[in-house]
């Protein structure tokens, strides 16, 4: 389950009843494990803080689940810088996922070259005091569809 927008994302309440919204959610009734994901994108300078901020922000979530049900819980977090350096527990991440190891290559280039457009687009939209802004959607990945906002000169 992903927190995509436009999705009334829930967190399933025969895990935990929990507001909280990770940003992707993998989960087995059968072996009652469940897999939290949560992706940032910051300079990449603040790759540790901002792998820091997630983790503190879901601890007490992952330890109700521990506590309070049979479930087994594991946090990951997914780092992406805004320039498009993937940080090398992106890969660990991917591969710990099941990913094959070239997939993972092939989608952390992705992730990179997606950043750093992303970041590109923003970079221009901040410094065009002309622009007018739309939303554009872009296909990362043949499943996924991600908004991102663009200009346009009047």
């Amino acid at each position: 389950m992903a927190d995509l927008p436009d999705n009334n994302f829930v967190f399933p309440p025969e895990i935990y009843s929990s507001s909280e919204r990770p940003d992707i959610l993998i989960w087995s009734t059968k072996l009652k494990n469940v897999i939290l994901v949560e992706l940032t994108c910051p300079a990449e300078e603040g790759f540790q803080s901002a792998q820091l901020r997630k983790q503190s922000k879901y601890l007490p979530l992952v330890q109700n689940i521990s506590q309070s049900s049979s479930w087994k819980p594991l946090l990951l977090t997914v780092e992406v810088g805004a320039r498009g350096f993937v940080a090398i527990s992106t890969h660990q991440v991917l591969l710990k996922l099941g990913l094959p190891s070239r997939k993972v290559s092939s989608l952390c280039k992705t992730l990179s070259t997606t950043a750093a457009k992303c970041s590109y687009t923003i970079y221009i939209v901040l410094n065009d005091d002309k622009a007018i802004f739309s939303s554009v959607s872009i296909n990362i990945f043949p499943t996924f569809q991600h908004t991102m906002v663009s200009s346009s000169r009047s």
